[in-house]
């Protein structure tokens, strides 16, 4: 398990990882970030059994959790009102006994309508995974965990909970070889239709895939242009800065760099650097050179659980960072003006602005030829390959097969979360005068067992209502 927690994701190449060998530089780049599904499935493992009830749950209460929050408005919120009611003409006992309906009614509600939702949920999801759904539901061709379990306990009752854990990931893995193979050789994706048969997805819903796969880059793309602006902003700022406090920002991190050179552990360096940055913030030193040894100490994650390789990693981390921002200071101080130090900060970003808009036009040229049916998912992803290896764009740096396989796996996700919303919809509503005529039986049959005394009240106050209601002796005789 420590060892799930210590992986961090340490890159030795420049832009993201790739295996054509281009272009190398001595300084890690550190992001911080663990391997989280390895993760998750590492802790899955560890939990004990009453929290892995729990955690299945928590999965089940997105699916009812309209059902619930509505239940608790009825059953909490509603009865104060009915309760404390300024406005009734009613007496306060035939309050009370109105009052407590609701949070029956509540009870009722969760027990009938989500005890029918949750299985008919379980239902989509299988007949999605066997193929009877249509095709944006379609998940034969990415059947999840729980369904293939199922298979393999058919075919194999007495495995093991070991053997079927290893052959549920095998089928995973067969499954995205057979997509990655299809995608690749054939420009098709095969489902499993309601006969049973294996046939390709329709050339529509095909093409809708592949657009919609470059269409989620070019999102991504307005995103980075966004980030790019900020990063642009932020690098002319602090050049201004290091131009005007080259002295105190360079006197300050040779500091740091001299203690980061000494022998000592990446948690005893966080805790010098929490030092450092409380002393600066004392002595009310400029926010953006606190920020710059604060950025020192974010190169180190939240974990204090690091194994010999990284630990070394993150070190060296830490004195590229410096080494980095000593640079900047010592080239922003030659500068005689803010005009020359804003326009060496854009020129410094300015590449990667050239980047962006290349990428955004091979993106909508990729984006007409799927819409011309011009090109197969192998001629794009080799289009990818040699316009990388050509410009070293790190943006194209893409493997476009499984691009559409995560693009597909989204469709599926939000098209069967809106078909479940309308189905428990339905569902609800058609459970709505059951669930009613469920309440008038039950409900008094529950005042006179907990609140006999209320609930006779209640009797005698009806009774009296309608004696009043009844005409008179003198009435009749008239």
């Amino acid at each position: 398990m420590m060892k799930v927690v210590e992986k961090v994701n340490y890159q030795t190449s420049s832009g993201r990882a790739n295996n054509r060998g281009n272009r190398r530089v001595t300084q890690p780049s550190f992001s911080g970030k663990a391997n989280v599904k390895t993760l998750e499935d590492e802790m899955k493992k560890l939990m004990p059994n009453s929290l892995s009830m729990m955690n299945r749950l928590a999965k089940n209460m997105g699916e009812v959790q309209n059902i619930v929050l509505n239940a608790l408005a009825t059953g909490l919120v509603a009865p104060i009102f009915i309760k404390w009611n300024p406005l009734s003409k009613t007496d306060e006992d035939t309050r009370t006994y109105s009052a407590w309906r609701q949070p029956i009614s509540a009870v009722l509600a969760v027990v009938t309508q989500a005890g029918i939702t949750i299985p008919f949920n379980k239902l989509i999801n299988n007949m999605s995974n066997s193929g009877y759904l249509g095709e944006k539901y379609n998940k034969s061709a990415l059947r999840d965990d729980d369904y293939i379990e199922k298979l393999i306990k058919k075919e194999s009752p007495k495995a093991t909970k070991e053997q079927l854990t290893k052959r549920i990931t095998a089928k995973k893995n067969e499954q995205i070889t057979t997509l990655i193979s299809n995608l690749e050789n054939k420009n098709v994706i095969m489902l499993k239709n309601y006969k049973g048969e294996t046939v390709p997805m329709s050339k529509r819903e095909y093409k809708n895939l592949l657009r919609e796969t470059v269409e989620d880059m070019l999102k991504d793309l307005k995103e980075t242009k966004k980030e790019l602006e900020i990063t642009s902003r932020k690098r002319k700022f602090r050049a201004e800065f290091l131009r005007t406090h080259s002295e105190e920002v360079t006197r300050v991190l040779n500091e740091i760099k001299d203690e980061l050179n000494k022998p000592n552990t990446v948690a005893n360096y966080k805790t010098y650097l929490g030092k450092k940055i409380k002393e600066l913030k004392t002595n009310k030193t400029n926010p953006e050179l606190i920020k710059m040894v604060q950025e020192v100490a974010g190169r180190a994650p939240a974990t204090k659980l690091h194994d010999q390789a990284t630990e070394k990693a993150i070190i060296n981390a830490m004195k590229g960072k410096v080494i980095k921002m000593l640079g900047h200071t010592a080239l922003y101080a030659k500068t005689t003006s803010a005009e020359e130090a804003i326009a060496i900060a854009e020129n410094s970003i300015k590449g990667q602005f050239a980047e962006a808009e290349d990428a955004k036009k091979f993106f909508n040229r990729i984006k007409e030829a799927i819409s011309q049916d011009k090109m197969t998912v192998a001629e794009i992803k080799k289009l990818f390959n040699e316009t990388f290896n050509k410009t070293e764009n790190k943006l194209l740096n893409r493997d476009f097969t499984k691009d559409v396989i995560e693009r597909l796996k989204k469709n599926l996700k939000n098209n069967l979360k809106g078909f479940k919303q309308i189905a428990g919809i339905i569902v609800s509503c058609a459970m709505l005068p059951f669930t009613c005529a469920l309440l008038n039986w039950v409900y008094p049959i529950f005042m006179d067992a907990v609140f006999p005394n209320l609930s006779n009240k209640k009797h005698d106050n009806e009774s009296s209502a309608l004696i009043a209601k009844a005409p008179k002796k003198v009435e009749v005789d008239k």
